[in-house]
C-alpha cells in the first residue's frame, strides 16, 4: 500500500523542518505498509507517538524534556507496594496488623502521584495548546471551542499510540488506528503547508473521510 498524496506531502514539509521528525515519520509509514510485518501496528505508533512527543521541534528547535513522567511517578508506588510484600508477605487475604509503616508509604505515595496526576495534565494540556497554537504562526485564531476540542484529540492521539507501541491491546483495530493517525497528519499538514481558501473545503473532505476511516 503506498503512501497518500497528502503523507508524502507531509514527508516533504517535515524534511523541509526538521529531518528527524521527516525520518521518524516516513520510518512509520514504511512498516505500517508492510503486512507482512505481524508488529506493524505496533511499530507505527511507536514512530507516531515519537513524532508527536518531538513535534516542538517545529517552533523552536527543543523537544519537551520527559521530566517526570507517570512511569517515575508509579514507580515509587511500585516500590513502596513490593517493601510492604516482601516485609510481610502480603497478598489480598493477607492480615496487615502489624505492617503500619508499609502501609502508611503505600497510601503517602499514591496520595502523590494523585496530586502529580491531577497538575500534570492541565499543564501538558497548555504546552500541547501553545505548541499548536505556534505552528499556525501569525493570523486569524481558531476559535476556542474548536482549539480546545483539536488539543483534546490530540492528547487522546498521543495515549492511543503509547497504548498500542506498548502493545496493550491484543488486536489493534485499524479503523481506529488510521482515525488517529490521520488526525494528527492532518493537523500538522494544514500548519506546515496552509491550503488555499478555496482548497479548504476539499481539504475538510479529505479530513473527515480519514476520520470516517476510509
Amino acid at each position: 500500500m503506498p503512501a497518500t498524496t497528502e503523507q508524502e506531502a507531509l514527508v516533504a514539509c517535515l524534511a523541509r523542518r526538521n529531518s528527524k521528525l521527516a525520518k521518524i515519520y516516513s520510518g512509520g509509514l514504511i512498516v505500517l505498509f508492510d503486512e507482512k510485518n505481524p508488529c506493524r501496528f505496533e511499530l507505527a505508533a511507536h514512530s507516531m507517538r515519537e513524532l508527536i512527543e518531538k513535534s516542538p521541534l517545529l517552533i523552536n528547535g527543543e523537544a519537551w524534556a520527559p521530566g517526570d513522567g507517570m512511569k517515575n511517578r508509579l514507580d515509587q508506588v511500585r516500590h513502596a507496594y513490593e517493601a510492604l510484600a516482601r516485609a510481610q508477605g502480603f497478598n489480598e487475604s493477607s492480615s496487615l496488623a502489624g505492617s503500619d509503616d508499609q502501609v502508611r508509604t503505600v497510601i503517602l505515595e499514591l496520595s502523590r502521584y494523585f496530586e502529580w496526576e491531577a497538575d500534570n495534565r492541565p499543564q501538558a494540556r497548555k504546552r500541547t495548546a501553545e505548541m499548536l497554537a505556534a505552528l499556525s504562526g501569525p493570523g486569524q485564531p481558531l476559535p476556542v471551542d474548536v482549539s480546545v476540542n483539536e488539543v483534546a484529540r490530540w492528547m487522546d492521539a498521543d495515549k492511543y499510540f503509547k497504548m498500542v507501541a506498548h502493545h496493550r491491546y491484543d488486536t489493534v483495530d485499524r479503523g481506529e488506528f488510521v482515525r488517529h493517525m490521520t488526525f494528527i497528519e492532518n493537523v500538522l499538514l494544514r500548519r506546515l503547508q496552509p491550503p488555499a481558501v478555496p482548497e479548504l473545503d476539499a481539504l475538510d473532505a479529505l479530513i473527515k473521510e480519514g476520520e470516517d476511516g476510509h
